[in-house]
């Protein structure tokens, strides 16, 4: 189970804008958790008591879910206290390898005609980080994505959905993290291998584990 000091994510959606803050866990007493923020959030008139929001802890060898609403926010200390709703749902973490890359994407949600280009800072068999200059706004979380190859421009296609966005605390611009949807497993690792075949050699180290 995950206990003081571990990573926690606050996720939810005002309007189109969807809004992702990075904090630690201070303490929880049922059915209150209180966590403080590692930094100011950029849309920090957005947060408010009411709010329902999705809350992602990171502990051990998985990740913990739950809906909450919150109850308190105080900007000055750093401070959010929100109150769950009902239980937490584990997932063991997945042990795809990571690998960095350096590739145009485009991307849309499904069902838009409009594509953003980004670019893919890192990709594995399961999902794959992307910087965008500017903050995303969409109509949904599913997405089509467009890889370019560096070299001759061939394109792959693949459908996502974004599990999680934020703002960059030292340079400019947005990331956001996806998970690849409707494709099998053995698909998703075939489409990792090929992205990666893509990159430059000095970038196919791996990274991280998912």
């Amino acid at each position: 189970m995950f206990q003081t000091g571990d990573p926690v994510e606050i996720h939810f959606r005002t309007g189109n804008t969807l809004v992702a803050l990075h904090g630690t866990l201070v303490q929880m007493v049922r059915p209150l958790m209180e966590i403080h923020l590692n930094s100011q959030p950029l849309h920090d008139g957005l947060v408010r008591s009411g709010i329902n929001v999705l809350v992602v802890i990171s502990a051990g060898t998985g990740i913990y879910t739950t809906e909450a609403v919150i109850q308190r926010y105080h900007p000055a200390a750093g401070q959010i206290v929100v109150c769950v709703n009902g239980s937490f749902r584990f997932q063991q973490r997945r042990q795809h390898e990571r690998y960095r890359c350096n590739m145009q994407v485009r991307l849309r949600a499904v069902g838009d005609t409009e594509w953003i280009t980004g670019e893919c800072r890192d990709i594995s068999a399961g999902g794959a980080r992307i910087y965008l200059a500017q903050e995303l706004v969409l109509r949904s979380n599913t997405l089509e994505l467009l890889f370019i190859s560096p070299g001759n421009q061939q394109a792959v296609r693949a459908v996502a959905e974004i599990v999680r966005t934020g703002k960059l605390l030292d340079q400019d611009g947005w990331e956001i993290g996806v998970r690849f949807t409707e494709m099998s497993r053995m698909e998703k690792i075939q489409f990792a291998r090929l992205l990666q075949l893509w990159a430059d050699p000095q970038d196919r180290e791996p990274v991280r584990p998912d």
